[in-house]
């Protein structure tokens, strides 16, 4: 990554014990890859000051240890991004996720079709054919935050979520793509479902779809879907 091009982060507190760290604020690669580097710096570099850290797509907030002063936190992360660090960007570990789009493994294919305008076979070859980097994981367990979707597939979100999503459910929510990786609430647009098992609480911090991750889809039937039920742990 050229240096010339890197811009020191914002640094404030975000509460009395927790600290926001906001790069440019646009959703890009360029900007993940500065959000992936400087977590797993940050983790490796000052762990006896961090007790959690969150990256989302274009900022990293620390959660303070009992006792570590803010403030003086906050004055050293100035000067840690004052200096110069090789952003280093690792290769891409690719994923190939299977994907039934049929029937009642998907229940909103056909809303989706109806705010596209796109045909339900328009719909899974846009899907199965866009090149996919996982920025973060929240919400829940697991769950990654997906980008590149092609934009003719952008369909609001339910009005009403739904109370319990299967997991392995594959859904489109605005302009992203996602997977639940365990069963829970949810009010994105369910348009198939993978039978891999893509979380396991005994992994849970090597998650199955990692940050800087690349995802393709592909599809399979009903039969091939009850044929793979596999784990990628």
């Amino acid at each position: 990554m050229d240096q010339e091009t890197f811009r020191p982060p914002t640094i404030l507190p975000a509460s009395d014990r927790s600290i926001m760290i906001q790069f440019n604020q646009e959703i890009s690669e360029y900007i993940h890859q500065q959000v992936h580097f400087y977590s797993t710096l940050l983790l490796e570099t000052h762990e006896d000051k961090i007790s959690n850290l969150s990256p989302a797509y274009s900022s990293i907030l620390i959660r303070l240890k009992e006792g570590i002063s803010i403030w003086r936190t906050i004055a050293k992360l100035k000067q840690f991004f004052n200096e110069n660090h090789e952003i280093k960007v690792t290769d891409r570990t690719r994923i190939k996720i299977p994907v039934c789009y049929e029937g009642g493994f998907a229940p909103d294919l056909a809303r989706v079709s109806a705010h596209t305008g796109l045909s339900i076979k328009q719909i899974i070859h846009k899907h199965t054919t866009g090149k996919y980097l996982i920025y973060f994981l929240g919400f829940s367990p697991g769950f990654p935050y997906v980008g590149g979707m092609d934009p003719n597939l952008e369909t609001p979100r339910l009005e009403s979520p739904r109370t319990s999503v299967p997991a392995g459910s594959v859904a489109i929510g605005g302009k992203q793509t996602g997977i639940y990786p365990i069963q829970s609430p949810g009010g994105w647009n369910i348009i198939g479902r993978t039978p891999l098992n893509l979380f396991s609480w005994n992994q849970a911090k090597t998650p199955a779809l990692p940050m800087g991750a690349s995802i393709e889809f592909y599809s399979i039937t009903d039969q091939e879907f009850h044929d793979n039920q596999e784990s990628l742990f």
